[in-house]
């Protein structure tokens, strides 16, 4: 399974809804906390930045899902970034993805982790991130 793999799982269990950049960044980092056995050697390397726990392969796994038809970007009105939604094709992606792997206890994981995110606002998000990795926190720019 590669990361990106696991990326597609994330924007997949959050439905129709779908998940902000910072949602998926935040889902993938603590997800990558867990140290699962299911997930890839190479996982992502995340680093202090302006808003806690940060990783740019992130947001170009997710993009590359887009160009792929995995996912789509669902415009945020008023807002420079979008939702990113798992479509039809990526669906039945995650779904081959799950089936051939064995990862039964992390794709519980993630579910558990994307309906964590998705249920707090940014600031609680942040906060809560902070509190648990303090150290996420040094190069934040965020005051709330």
């Amino acid at each position: 399974m590669k990361k990106k793999d696991v990326t597609l799982l994330v924007i997949g269990s959050a439905g129709e809804e779908g998940l902000s950049p910072i949602q998926i960044q935040k889902s993938l980092f603590l997800i990558g906390q867990s140290h699962l056995p299911a997930l890839p050697s190479d996982f992502y390397e995340f680093y202090a930045y302006n808003y806690g726990p940060f990783c740019e392969e992130v947001y170009s796994d997710a993009d590359t899902l887009v160009e792929e038809g995995m996912v789509f970007n669902k415009p945020v009105s008023g807002q420079n970034w979008s939702i990113y939604v798992i479509a039809p094709k990526g669906q039945d992606r995650a779904e081959a993805i799950r089936s051939k792997n064995d990862i039964g206890d992390l794709a519980q994981h993630i579910k558990e982790i994307v309906a964590w995110v998705s249920a707090l606002t940014f600031s609680e998000l942040l906060r809560a991130i902070y509190a648990k990795y303090p150290q996420y926190s040094e190069k934040s720019v965020f005051q709330g």
